[in-house]
């Protein structure tokens, strides 16, 4: 069921990138001004309007016409330089947003026109005639008025210049069957996959929680596949199509931008298997896992609000940072959202049977135990050090007298000036764990100073 799972859900990611590219008007709409957004896609586009010039406009002819007798020869080479320059312009031309907006509602309309036929909902013609064109007629058009000719010869341009078969007559069954099987998959396949792990994870007794984990990798995995499946089979597409190496740059780039939705997807399944494989780990007898699933357990017991609110957070924070663009619709995040709250819901539950009587109020007072604790093991390790601290005599006179800085009869002490920096250096981080106080880091600082040793 794992490795059904995995396969399912390949294909499911085809399925869904297929059906949002091919089936959305905005979103071919927008690929395609993303398309001639590139530098290489807009050169070859600019080529094939200016050829369409050329195809439908006898430039040499007007020129040889314009120019005095023993100057036409030189129509010609003067046609072919005009043509270059006439590329130039029309590649500067395609930058503005006027026509890149031109060439966006072409698309939108040839998708449209498209999705009719393919959902045999087309009412403009019938399925003989089921021959959908990509309409560049207006841009051949403006390209021409660019250039500068005169009105007379961009009358001559036929209505049908820069048209591009999108589908024909004979595709059109095709496309008709293939249309409705990716509407029913895109929703089937995803559906089937979450049925084959989820199941899988249930008949899984007794080993749950390895299998809920093998689930995460299973997803990373399908992830990790299609973005091998698309750099492998989009340079099997480029060189198939790129016949020269002139156009090899402009194909690459078409299959890059048009598959850029496949690539988002499948990071979002590589990324959504993340938390499946930290949910495991976090159920799991690790040292780690315990140690958390115990200093949480008070809070998720006695105050789930506190556990939900939580978790609602991080969500909240994973929504407004969108790192990907499955954050950024509404049916993911409800997905998201959906089994968070079941994560949160089954770890109460463990936590729950493991720790049966964890409080708030406990776990407070263990904190304030460990802490106590801890200030404890600082004095008594300052007071170890102490006690080892070296010890010189200061004098015959000092010890006639008695006199010391452990108070009558205790040998007086001499520190050399680097010890007295190291005493100094530890009181002072003493001072900074919150062992000692201000009063405390004062009285030992003066005594250090004054009799060569804290007290």
């Amino acid at each position: 069921m794992l490795v059904l799972g995995t396969i399912v859900a390949v294909l499911a990611i085809v399925a869904v990138w297929a059906n949002r590219q091919l089936l959305n008007a905005d979103n071919w709409a927008n690929t395609s001004t993303a398309l001639l957004q590139n530098s290489a896609i807009r050169t070859a586009v600019s080529g094939y309007l200016v050829d369409q010039v050329y195809a439908n406009v006898d430039v040499s002819g007007e020129l040889a016409t314009a120019l005095p007798e023993r100057f036409k020869p030189l129509a010609g080479p003067a046609a072919g330089g005009l043509r270059n320059v006439a590329q130039d312009v029309t590649d500067k031309a395609l930058e503005r947003p006027l026509v890149q907006q031109a060439w966006q509602t072409a698309n939108r309309v040839a998708a449209e026109r498209f999705i009719a036929v393919a959902e045999g909902k087309s009412n403009v013609v019938r399925i003989s005639g089921n021959t959908v064109y990509l309409e560049l007629g207006a841009l051949v058009v403006e390209m021409g008025k660019r250039l500068g000719l005169p009105e007379s010869l961009i009358s001559r341009i036929p209505p049908d210049a820069g048209r591009v078969a999108v589908v024909n007559s004979r595709q059109a069954s095709a496309v008709q069957g293939v249309t409705a099987a990716l509407r029913g998959l895109a929703i089937v396949l995803p559906l089937l996959g979450l049925v084959l792990f989820a199941l899988a994870v249930w008949l899984a007794e007794g080993r749950r929680r390895v299998t809920l984990r093998t689930v995460g990798w299973c997803l990373i995995a399908a992830g990790v596949v299609t973005l091998v499946a698309r750099s492998v089979v989009g340079q099997r597409v480029v060189d198939s199509l790129a016949r020269t190496d002139a156009v090899k740059p402009a194909a690459q780039a078409t299959w890059s931008i048009g598959t850029s939705m496949l690539h988002d997807i499948a990071w979002a399944i590589i990324v959504g298997g993340i938390p499946v494989i930290v949910a495991a780990w976090l159920a799991g007898p690790m040292r780690a896992a315990v140690g958390l699933r115990r200093a949480a357990a008070p809070w998720l017991v006695e105050r789930p609000e506190v556990a939900y609110g939580a978790a609602g957070a991080l969500a909240l924070l994973v929504i407004a940072w969108g790192p990907l663009p499955a954050t950024r619709s509404v049916i993911p995040v409800l997905v998201m959202i959906a089994l968070l709250a079941l994560g949160v819901a089954a770890l109460r539950r463990q936590v729950a049977a493991e720790f049966p009587d964890a409080t708030v109020s406990g776990a407070q007072a263990s904190w304030r135990e460990r802490v106590e604790h801890a200030r404890t093991t600082m004095r008594e390790r300052l007071a170890q050090a102490r006690a080892h601290a070296p010890r010189l005599n200061a004098g015959p006179s000092a010890a006639a007298n008695g006199a010391g800085p452990g108070g009558v009869g205790s040998p007086a002490v001499a520190v050399s000036p680097g010890e007295r920096i190291a005493l100094l250096e530890r009181l002072a981080a003493l001072h900074a764990q919150g062992v000692l106080t201000d009063e405390e880091l004062a009285s030992e600082k003066a005594a250090l100073l004054r009799t060569g040793e804290p007290r």
